[in-house]
């Protein structure tokens, strides 16, 4: 949804390892008397069920009640620019020192230079300005703005969720920066814009799919199934989500690697944003409904068998990958079938890491993201567990 974010991106680890296991299996086997053999086959098969058992009958799959943390009364510093667009307000003086203004009037609006360089690059900035400004669209959008999420006092809310966020955040990773915060309107460019000084979410992308103004974007651009994700329930999640991504993606983002690096990376990021902030519901980090992630739990076991393939799930080859990660109306792999959600891979990614730390109790969520071999987290995973 125009959120800056990474690139989307071979023994079968899983295989290897299970393979591996079952081959120093046989070569005891044939040290024993045949009925030690029998007695050995059921007792691998009964230990091996009772296992899966044990893993089914877990309720707090992921371990997350252990990196429970105070939000230790963060405040995130606060801009809103999307209020003098509301306001009909000129741009301030070239001399102000707003860090929101380089980044939304460069690079998202690109509207010109900031600060101008002489009066007559000036005068060319707050003539655009003004006309984006008094443009229809924008009218139509920032009153959107104004009476979805603002007078609803939804942004007051969001702003306290990722202050929470982020003081947990500081909680877990004291030496790792904390951004500003900007409420912007973007003209639908950008719903989330993360560096590590500042996030700025798009707040027009999320006024509702009926919005007339939503309705209005071109289908080529924001199909319709995209629209009706543009709901108040997604902009904290995907706020997170989003500076997550990108704060993570040059230490730990490959740009040339096989589909389960990939969905390791994501799966790590979507751990990490249910850390940080509890009491967003899961399936709104996926951008999904409710039943759209009781459908993928229900056919989780199915997904793996279809992912788990060599071939799949060590895959370069980016048409492939991006078929697990990308929006769509559904995941466009193998025979995952059209009533799916799309983006299966980021799910399937996030249970990896979920059972990683249910069964590595000493790793804390640092040294989550430093682990950045796949087999650890495939030799962790249970299926639907």
């Amino acid at each position: 949804m125009g959120c800056r974010t990474p690139l989307v991106g071979k023994l079968h680890a899983e295989s290897a390892f299970s393979a591996k296991t079952q081959c120093n299996f046989t070569l005891d086997m044939f040290r024993f008397s045949p009925h030690q053999r029998q007695l050995a086959r059921w007792t691998q098969i009964f230990l091996g069920l009772l296992g899966l058992t044990v893993m089914g009958c877990n309720q707090d799959r992921g371990d997350y009640a252990r990196f429970n943390a105070s939000a230790s009364g963060t405040e995130l510093a606060l801009h809103t620019p999307w209020k003098r667009v509301l306001n009909f307000e000129p741009l301030p003086p070239p001399s102000s020192s707003n860090p929101v203004l380089q980044p939304l009037l460069e690079d998202i609006l690109q509207l010109g230079p900031w600060p101008p360089k002489d009066k007559k690059e000036q005068l060319k900035l707050d003539s655009a300005w003004q006309g984006f400004v008094s443009f229809e669209g924008s009218r139509m959008a920032i009153q959107g703005i104004d009476s979805t999420l603002s007078q609803t006092g939804i942004l007051t809310a969001s702003e306290k969720t990722l202050s929470d966020a982020f003081g947990r955040w500081s909680s877990h990773f004291p030496k790792a920066p904390v951004p500003d915060l900007a409420l912007a309107y973007t003209g639908f460019n950008f719903s989330v814009y993360p560096t590590d000084k500042l996030l700025l979410i798009g707040c027009e992308f999320f006024i509702g799919g009926d919005h007339p103004s939503v309705k209005g974007l071109p289908p080529t651009l924001y199909p319709r199934y995209m629209q009706e994700r543009m709901v108040p329930a997604h902009l904290t999640s995907d706020a997170i989500r989003g500076w997550l991504l990108v704060h993570f993606q040059d230490d730990h983002y490959n740009t040339q690697g096989r589909l389960a690096d990939e969905l390791l990376y994501w799966g790590k990021v979507l751990y990490l944003a249910r850390c940080l902030a509890p009491e967003i519901a899961p399936h709104h980090f996926m951008d999904w409904t409710e039943s759209e992630w009781a459908w993928a739990q229900a056919h989780e076991r199915q997904v793996w068998s279809e992912l788990r393939k060599e071939e799949t799930l060590y895959t370069r080859r980016r048409t492939d990958i991006q078929r697990w990660v990308v929006d769509g109306p559904f995941t466009k792999a193998g025979s995952v079938p059209q009533e799916s959600p799309d983006r299966l891979g980021w799910y399937m990614g996030m249970r990896w890491a979920e059972d990683f730390m249910s069964r590595n109790q000493e790793v804390d969520l640092p040294g989550l993201m430093e682990q950045n071999d796949v087999l650890p987290f495939l030799q962790a995973y249970r299926p639907g567990s």
